[in-house]
């Protein structure tokens, strides 16, 4: 028999939205099996501590955002870089929202001792509620979680202050890009640096790029590999003016592992 048809790389787009469909139906039918099909939150957790719900809500975040990841590139599937991302996002949602809920409840229970119940007592529905929000919420975005888990370990267990100073970075803050009129070319380019001044790697597939305002504008990576530390990454400003090329002045930003940043593009006619 040829397995090679049946390694997930092999999948198509389609493939991957059957399985989170039925990651979907199985949690589905466990809440409800749970629940006894009334909807009500369990009456029981784990060692109550974590809700049902938690985990659960974490697993659907995760296969929710791996529903995304296919519909937005059905038309440019690249299986064999994303293709076991897509498969474990369900059973990393689960962990991920589950570790996030347990931490901000220890954090609490510091603050309010009762945050946690006795043996004998439960969950408010409301609490419950707001537990598998975060749950969901962080299973969809588990980047920005393990991100922030990296520079909390970083704080108690890394370099001390070196861990304060160390940052992503756009270079330069504005960055200047000139059109001659009487030029034959259509358009002009600048570049804009990112600096990756972090023990951390990030993913710069999944980053968000975006330049705002004018469409005569355009924004891409040099390239799509994952950002190391100590790295750079250019990111390439295109400005198409047309017929009356008029100065400007726009934003770029950008969307990494938790950061948010931005540089000006500010465009001028010769």
């Amino acid at each position: 028999m040829d397995v090679e048809p049946l390694k997930p790389t092999r999948w198509s787009p389609l493939a991957f939205l059957l399985y989170q469909f039925a990651v979907i139906g199985i949690l589905m039918a466990l809440m409800l099996d749970a629940t006894a099909g009334d909807a009500k939150p369990p009456d029981y957790s784990w060692d109550h501590v974590v809700p049902l719900w938690v985990p659960w809500g974490g697993a659907l975040g995760g296969a929710a955002i791996s529903l995304v990841g296919v519909a937005g590139h059905g038309h440019d599937w690249n299986g064999p870089r994303y293709a076991y991302w897509h498969l474990v996002r369900p059973v990393l949602g689960l962990i991920t929202g589950t570790v996030a809920v347990l931490a901000l409840l220890f954090v609490l229970k510091g603050i309010a001792p009762d945050v946690i119940p006795s043996s004998n007592e439960a969950y408010t529905p409301g609490g419950i509620a707001v537990m598998f929000v975060i749950a969901f919420v962080v299973g969809y975005r588990e980047e920005t979680f393990r991100a922030l888990v990296k520079r909390v370990v970083d704080v108690l267990l890394g370099p001390g202050d070196k861990a304060a100073t160390q940052r992503l970075t756009l270079v330069p803050d504005v960055l200047p890009i000139i059109y001659s009129a009487g030029a034959a070319a259509p358009s002009v380019s600048g570049t804009i640096t990112l600096l990756n001044d972090t023990k951390d790697t990030f993913d710069v597939a999944t980053a968000t790029l975006e330049i705002t305002g004018d469409p005569q504008f355009a924004v891409a990576w040099a390239d799509n590999a994952p950002l190391a530390p100590s790295g750079t990454r250019a990111i390439t400003v295109t400005w198409t003016p047309g017929a009356n090329p008029a100065p400007s002045e726009q934003v770029v930003r950008v969307g990494i592992g938790g950061y948010s940043l931005s540089s000006v593009v500010r465009a001028t006619v010769a």
